[in-house]
């Protein structure tokens, strides 16, 4: 086992915590994606050698926090591309600018295409493919990547009703869309559009109106929401919008 170091005996002095080697973190500091640990999160101020020394580490959770480093280099991320552990091919999928290998793991496991949907340097005419893809999660991904063109995101809100077609509601710039789901029978529908941050304000006056309680606190939670109506709202939904937006924020 690896000796462990102080903080301060390779970094600049100051903090006296014990790294834990050879991952070169504090023991509670996590990596957290979608609510669960995937490894330790390193210190932003690792020198890159450490980062490349790191890479040969025998702990694939440790191999995971070089490819969330935000200083590892593109070099560094396209080694680990075929890395015999799959969640170590996964962030490294995630996080490589490499199109060609992009569209090799296009074609992989599910868990892997989720990764390809989520970068954002994946191409526009694969993450039209991930769209349509077999697998729900990966659908919901490309939905909300932020580099899926507006026309994708607004064709998914149009497709048949499931997690896919609410999270594009939320996504969608598409105004005429908004409104015409605003007035929409199914009150799940407009829930999800009522969080969607690029709603126009006649839109959000509108759904700031509906019978359904639901609809109402999304509104007011929403960023976009004019101070005042949402005072009213939360007025008026009181007692439970505190648990609401606290539960909503964790």
């Amino acid at each position: 086992m690896e000796e462990q170091l102080p903080c301060n005996a390779v970094f600049a002095p100051g903090c006296d915590r014990m790294l834990q080697a050879p991952a070169w973190y504090h023991g509670d500091e996590w990596i957290m994606d979608c609510g669960r640990r995937t490894g330790p999160r390193l210190r932003e101020d690792l020198p890159e050698h450490f980062l490349r020394t790191l890479t040969a580490s025998p702990a694939a959770d440790v191999r995971v926090a070089v490819l969330a480093h935000p200083h590892t280099p593109s070099d560094l991320v396209d080694r680990m591309l075929d890395d015999d552990a799959w969640d170590v091919r996964r962030s490294a999928v995630g996080r490589t600018t490499d199109v060609a290998a992009l569209r090799r793991a296009a074609r992989d496991e599910w868990y892997i295409r989720v990764a390809v949907a989520r970068n954002p340097s994946t191409p526009a005419e694969l993450l039209a493919k991930l769209a349509r893809d077999r697998d729900q999660q990966v659908r919901v991904f490309a939905v909300l990547n932020p580099a899926t063109p507006p026309r994708l995101v607004t064709a998914a809100a149009r497709s048949r009703k499931d997690i896919v077609r609410w999270w594009a509601l939320y996504r969608t710039t598409d105004r005429k869309l908004m409104r015409a789901t605003a007035a929409s029978t199914d009150p799940d529908n407009r829930k999800w559009l009522a969080g969607n941050p690029e709603l126009p304000l006649d839109v959000l006056a509108t759904l700031a109106e509906d019978p359904s309680p639901a609809v109402r606190r999304n509104v007011a939670a929403n960023p976009a929401c004019p101070p005042e109506l949402r005072r009213q709202l939360e007025t008026a939904l009181a007692p439970d919008f505190t648990a609401y937006t606290a539960d909503r924020d964790q």
